[in-house]
């Protein structure tokens, strides 16, 4: 049962809070043990072994700022248990502030946050969208990298002339 509960839940590598930005709050806490950039997973059924466990079914990762979903994942861990990278396959979407990318497969490398979509990518930032071959998203970052890129940018409405139009 022990090691189940290991497995269901997975912290990312510790990360030392900023001076001053902590306010005198605790991290939160799993028994004894301080939890910094939690990677929360849930899906409709885990099995696992040493070094990786299989989630399957309506897949949902939450990691910072960021929410990912697929059909498929594979979380690869350390030998302390911590998640170190992940592979999604089938529907990935992934949405990071207002930047939103999806494709049939991602890799996600969780010590740095970067995220790449492959498989027919896209991704969205504002009125901008892309196409590609691949799609990379930093976590906390106002960028997107898109390989081979095809890119459409939608005008925006302008500010004050909505419904000033006469017959």
């Amino acid at each position: 049962m022990i090691e189940f509960l290991t497995m269901a839940f997975f912290v990312a590598q510790p990360v030392a809070p900023a001076a001053g930005t902590d306010g005198g709050t605790r991290p939160p806490m799993l028994g004894a043990v301080a939890l910094r950039d939690p990677v929360e997973i849930s899906s409709n059924l885990i099995t696992g072994d040493r070094n990786s466990a299989t989630f399957t079914g309506n897949v949902q990762v939450k990691h910072r700022t960021m929410d990912l979903r697929c059909d498929k994942m594979v979380a690869f861990y350390t030998e302390t248990r911590e998640v170190k990278r992940v592979e999604c396959t089938g529907g990935v979407q992934a949405q990071d502030s207002d930047r939103y990318a999806r494709g049939e497969r991602a890799e996600y490398d969780v010590s740095s946050g970067v995220l790449v979509v492959t498989g027919s990518p896209e991704a969205r930032q504002g009125t901008t969208y892309l196409k590609g071959t691949k799609v990379r998203l930093t976590l906390g970052s106002e960028r997107v990298e898109v390989e081979n890129a095809r890119i459409v940018i939608e005008s925006s409405p302008a500010k004050g002339k909505a419904g000033t139009r006469k017959p």
